[in-house]
């Protein structure tokens, strides 16, 4: 199909659905507002959505999430479930950086307070968070070992130092360090890329 010329029906306030055709297993959807999905269109990322429905054993959707762009084989933003016997498994279907995660943090502004200083708020963001290639964060170069230490612990080792609270651990996937992590497995030039990067918000597809 052509760019931006994917069919859509809409099937809910803020779903959108492409019909099964051709190769297509399953149908997809796009969740997204009117005014969301038009930004969508502008790239190729419906028809990566379709794309996605002709895997082998993916399950009931391919599935679109409103934050949606183009990808590397999925499109980013994009979602699909495979059926645990004859679903493949595509450790680079999103792209080779899957190891990215979504937080939000609740304020008590309301919208009308922030609208005015929308731009402020952005050039403030941008001085204080660390982003970036080459960026350096509050918490400064570590060691070798204490990086080592950081993967073994996760968040507990940011609330012993005062970096995280025990609430952000509540709230962090498998409460904030992954049993069983061993830095052994890390390549020493991994590791070392690592030291400066801690506390910083990274570079390439990562946003605020």
């Amino acid at each position: 199909m052509e760019k931006g010329k994917i069919e859509l029906h809409q099937v809910d306030t803020y779903v959108w659905e492409i019909p099964q055709q051709g190769e297509m297993r399953v149908p997809g959807r796009i969740y997204a507002s009117k005014k969301i999905l038009e930004e969508i269109r502008l790239d190729e990322s419906p028809q990566q959505v379709a794309n996605v429905a002709c895997l082998p054993g993916i399950v009931k959707y391919s599935l679109a999430m409103p934050d949606v762009h183009w990808g590397y084989g999925f499109p980013i933003g994009g979602v699909a479930a495979m059926d645990v016997e004859e679903g493949v498994i595509s450790p680079g279907g999103v792209g080779y950086d899957i190891n990215c995660g979504v937080r939000l943090l609740r304020t008590n502004l309301t919208f009308p307070e922030v609208e005015p200083r929308l731009e402020a708020l952005v050039e403030e963001l941008y001085r204080n968070i660390p982003t970036g290639v080459g960026a350096k964060g509050g918490i400064g170069k570590l060691s070798k070992a204490e990086v080592r230490e950081l993967a073994v612990k996760g968040i507990d080792w940011a609330i012993e130092r005062g970096y995280a609270t025990p609430a952000d651990k509540d709230r962090t996937e498998e409460l904030g360090r992954l049993a069983g992590a061993d830095p052994d497995k890390v390549s020493e030039q991994a590791i070392e890329r690592g030291t400066h990067q801690v506390g910083t918000l990274g570079s390439g597809n990562h946003f605020l």
